[in-house]
């Protein structure tokens, strides 16, 4: 008799699997694979292999709203790590969001309040840079403006 012989599949390495898909040009793909993982290093490391304002000013952009509105609420969770890089990443995505598409407009205001809250918490503390801080002035304008516009 033969023993059976079972091939145990080894994981995936996310950024193997993400280089893959960006190397395809699936975007939209690449970004909901990392933020299913709910992991921000894995997120932050996918936004620094893209240039992000570039896919974020496309005509159409290339990530759907519902992944825009998950990476801008996923950046602002851990906004102490690589401020400034997310801080611009943010600006960006958050400018790219379309608050009155039907898929994501129930939660727009909802995400857009509590990503509010952060930066303001972050501005607050003493560690935060002056250039961070203007640039979280900046980005809290532009979540500011689109909550005063979307009722």
């Amino acid at each position: 008799m033969c023993p059976a012989i079972f091939q145990v599949e080894a994981p995936l390495d996310p950024m193997k699997e993400l280089s893959r898909l960006l190397s395809e040009h699936k975007f939209d793909e690449a970004f909901t694979v990392a933020l299913q993982r709910s992991d921000v290093s894995i997120v932050s490391w996918l936004c620094s292999q893209v240039d992000l304002r570039g896919l974020c000013t496309m005509a159409p952009v290339p990530l759907n709203q519902g992944v825009l509105l998950a990476l801008l609420q996923q950046l602002a969770v851990d906004i102490g790590t690589e401020t400034s890089r997310k801080i611009q990443w943010m600006t960006d995505v958050a400018m790219a969001i379309n608050p009155t598409d039907q898929v994501i407009a129930i939660h727009v205001r909802p995400i857009f309040e509590q990503v509010y809250a952060k930066l303001a918490h972050h501005r607050s503390l003493p560690t935060t840079s002056p250039l961070d801080n203007s640039n979280l002035r900046l980005l809290m304008h532009v979540i500011n403006s689109v909550l005063l516009s979307y009722k």
